[in-house]
């Protein structure tokens, strides 16, 4: 299964999360999994770690790189026909960076209409929602335990709450863990 992989930056307050994004390629590469990471190329505001203020600003595919292996590509380059799936890690980035992006709202529809798995944790349940309607996994949200995923079969969606729900890198990684494992081995 070949894997598109969409971050939105690098660190959580302005980005993607980093751990989410590494235990990501992780579980993949667990099973041999082929998958390239992606991101837009804009300009966004940028914010310190440190101190919650608003810094400048940065290039979200620039940034993406630092935690894109050295095979980022900018999301304009690739054709989603290619792939199986479209993993989404969570971060505050995600919400802001491509609140208004058609591009990045069209690959995701892409995935969607044509019932190609898309996974998604911590605050891409958010993201998600904002682009695909309010509904989205509610039902199968409410009994989620941070070690573990949900799925809505009929449209071929998972998630996992990773750093939403606890604080412990264990129980993301087993949560991620789990959800890539169900998701190549479906």
């Amino acid at each position: 299964m070949k894997s598109l992989i969409l971050l939105a930056g690098c660190g959580l307050g302005d980005g993607s999360c980093i751990e989410e994004a590494v235990l990501t390629y992780l579980a993949l590469e667990k099973y041999n999994c082929p998958y390239q990471i992606v991101a837009a190329d804009i300009q966004v505001a940028s914010i310190n770690h440190i101190s919650e203020n608003a810094e400048g600003e940065r290039n979200v595919l620039v940034e993406s790189a630092r935690i894109g292996r050295g095979t980022i590509k900018n999301l304009n380059s690739v054709h989603a026909e290619v792939f199986d799936c479209l993993i989404i890690p969570g971060g505050i980035g995600l919400l802001n960076n491509y609140r208004d992006n058609s591009a990045v709202r069209e690959l995701v529809m892409s995935f969607f209409e044509h019932h190609k798995p898309i996974a998604t944790m911590c605050a891409g349940i958010d993201f998600l929602r904002r682009i695909l309607g309010d509904d989205v996994l509610r039902k199968e949200y409410e009994t989620l335990m941070p070690d573990s995923y949900c799925r809505d079969q009929d449209r071929n969606l998972f998630y996992t709450p990773a750093f939403r729900m606890t604080r412990s890198l264990c129980d993301v990684r087993k949560g991620i863990d789990r959800m890539i494992t169900n998701l190549v081995l479906k």
